[in-house]
């Protein structure tokens, strides 16, 4: 195999990780503003595959699982659910997890569609989307073909191989949930822990390439709903760099006009087409 001679920027992820939610503006907007230009590296993970386990590593009991929620939702500044239950969480988290890798088989952007339907329910809507049901209405909200999905998620073997197997040609960084790397593949990284406004992403890769990128502003909010599905405000301001009066006043332009509709989740003002 060739190597890639472009910039990476590698990251692990999740569809039940409240900082994989974080991250969303940063990697849709770097996805948008140069395209090709950069290799986006996903890796796929769970945040834990046994709740019990998780609770003892973390030393955490319900009301310690509320403080840290509402720790990471004010650190991201995105909404989420808070109120967490130990009693409510799902047991293992994997099979949400194996859902994306299956949906992946039919391209990268259904593979996406999947994974943000899934992501947002789980951390803004808290479904248990390692559930079946829970995760076939998220195939038909991505609009994957659903015969070929159930085929795919039933081989659980060849998913289980396929996580095994991520990263083995990709660049040689450490990175988990929280942060991600912008690497030249050369010997020089930058790590960047909890940083959620794309341009400080862009900043590490204008330095690595000494800001010889084209950098495209992506403008269209309307082709960016309909990819993304029920976006809140601020993800809005994030991808598009827009103030939140500049982001809102467009957004309430377009209900007027009858093009997106607006709703209300954890809180927030979410947008769709």
């Amino acid at each position: 195999m060739s190597h890639d001679h472009r910039i990476a920027v590698v990251h692990f992820t999740a569809p039940t990780c409240w900082w994989s939610w974080g991250y969303e503006s940063v990697f849709n907007r770097l996805r948008l503003v140069y395209g090709d230009q950069i290799n986006t590296v996903i890796l796929y993970g769970a945040p834990y595959e046994d709740i019990e386990e998780h609770k003892k590593n973390y030393g955490l009991d319900d009301a310690g699982m509320i403080a840290w929620a509402k720790e990471a939702r004010d650190i991201m500044g995105v909404p989420m659910f808070v109120d967490y239950r130990f009693d409510r969480m799902p047991k293992n988290l994997l099979p949400a997890t194996f859902a994306v890798v299956a949906a992946n088989r039919q391209g990268e952007e259904k593979g996406h569609r999947l994974y943000r339907a899934l992501l947002r329910r789980s951390i803004v809507e808290f479904q248990d989307v390692t559930q079946e049901t829970a995760i076939f209405e998220a195939v038909n909200e991505a609009g994957l073909d659903e015969g070929k999905f159930k085929r795919d998620w039933e081989d659980q073997t060849g998913l289980k191989g396929e996580l095994e197997k991520q990263g083995e040609s990709g660049p040689s960084v450490h990175v988990g949930f929280y942060n991600f790397a912008v690497t030249d593949g050369h010997g020089r990284t930058v790590y960047l822990d909890q940083q959620f406004q794309p341009s400080v992403a862009e900043g590490a890769i204008d330095y690595l390439t000494s800001g010889k990128l084209k950098k495209n502003e992506p403008t269209d909010i309307l082709a960016y709903l309909r990819l993304q599905g029920p976006t809140p405000t601020v993800e809005a301001e994030r991808v598009f760099n827009l103030t939140s009066k500049n982001a809102l006043a467009q957004l309430e332009q377009f209900e007027k006009a009858g093009k997106v509709k607006r709703s209300i989740l954890a809180d927030a003002t979410f947008w769709s087409v």
